[in-house]
């Protein structure tokens, strides 16, 4: 049976965490000495709200888990394509201040030895990159995401969270072919054994990078992340069966049961959102998560330069924001 705790954050985030985990019964999968992996979503260089992790949530967590182990390690990978180096993630969500507070080691996983790892996915042979440190060296891998929408991949919860896993950021955006399959093999592989959706923030409208921050107010812990996920996109009111990535992981049976343990009914928190997709989003998505060959043609090739300039046209006013401020701020930036 998996467990679900989802409550409304009033005054106290840290005591409502605490109530979370222990429901879930937290005890089971972190004791003394264990070590613990702990993965945020920094899919911006610094804190936007709705976009990435707070820092907040994620010094609340920890302030919980050093209670019982002080072999805690987070990470996260480069910003995709190479957008940004996860050390300007690291500095512009304060957590080189905050992991030494805690004394946690603070980790690029775009930096470690990493290995191909294959598997079978509901009759797919697919493979994923992961890092060596994650699948030989981790008791308890820890997933904080947010409730957001997502231009590729409508919603990005718990189960997308785990794609930054990928540690090569611009191979990444070559492999999104038969992402629903690849996402299931990285949950299957690393086990997510407690989930983290922070919604005291919410992302409306448009994801991954920008879009309309929604004073949700809520937070969802978790023993299994594509429960958690199940349940998180109906209150976004979005149907589970409908998100490929999710029905996958169901179906792969990665949901352990339909039997879900949940604190108090959900419904009383749903709320629909919407998801506002721009041209390049809808060319992107039809021309690069079906074909290999133009996905390496768009990201990777002598055209690249020529197609970014044509892209550029089409852009609007918020992704010319995102491109002006990542362009400018960051060193190695692919600005063509």
């Amino acid at each position: 049976m998996s467990k679900i705790f989802i409550d409304k954050v009033e005054n106290n985030f840290s005591e409502t965490l605490r109530r979370g985990f222990e429901f879930i019964d937290w005890g089971k999968y972190i004791n003394k000495g264990s070590r613990v992996f702990i993965k945020p979503n920094f899919t911006y260089p610094y804190y936007k709200k709705g976009v990435t992790t707070n820092p907040e949530t994620i010094r609340n967590v920890l302030k919980l888990i050093k209670q019982k182990t002080d072999n805690i390690k987070l990470g996260e990978s480069d910003g995709g394509n190479n957008i940004f180096k996860a050390e300007h993630a690291f500095e512009g969500h304060n957590m080189y201040q905050i992991c030494k507070e805690f004394g946690v080691e603070l980790i690029n996983l775009s930096n470690l030895p990493s290995e191909m790892v294959k598997g079978e996915i509901l009759g797919r042979e697919v493979e994923v990159l992961l890092p060596r440190l994650l699948l030989e060296d981790v008791d308890c891998f820890i997933s904080i995401s947010l409730f957001k929408v997502h231009a590729m991949t409508t919603l990005s919860l718990s189960i997308k969270n785990l794609w930054g896993c990928f540690p090569d950021a611009g191979r990444r955006v070559l492999w999104h072919q038969n992402h629903g399959h690849k996402f299931s093999l990285i949950a299957k592989v690393l086990k997510p054994k407690i989930v983290v959706i922070d919604g005291t923030t919410a992302l409306d409208g448009h994801g991954p990078m920008f879009g309309k921050p929604i004073n949700f107010g809520l937070i969802l812990v978790s023993d299994n992340t594509v429960a958690a996920d199940k349940i998180a996109s109906q209150i976004m009111g979005f149907s589970p069966a409908k998100i490929d990535h999710i029905a996958v992981a169901e179906r792969a049976g990665l949901d352990p049961s339909d039997d879900i343990e949940i604190n108090k009914d959900w419904k009383q928190y749903r709320r629909q959102f919407y998801l506002k997709k721009t041209i390049i989003d809808r060319f992107t998505r039809l021309l690069t998560f079906n074909n290999p060959t133009t996905a390496k043609l768009i990201y990777n090739s002598a055209f690249t330069p020529m197609i970014y300039k044509v892209v550029n046209i089409l852009r609007t006013r918020q992704e010319h924001a995102v491109v002006a401020d990542t362009s400018k701020k960051y060193k190695g930036v692919k600005n063509y």
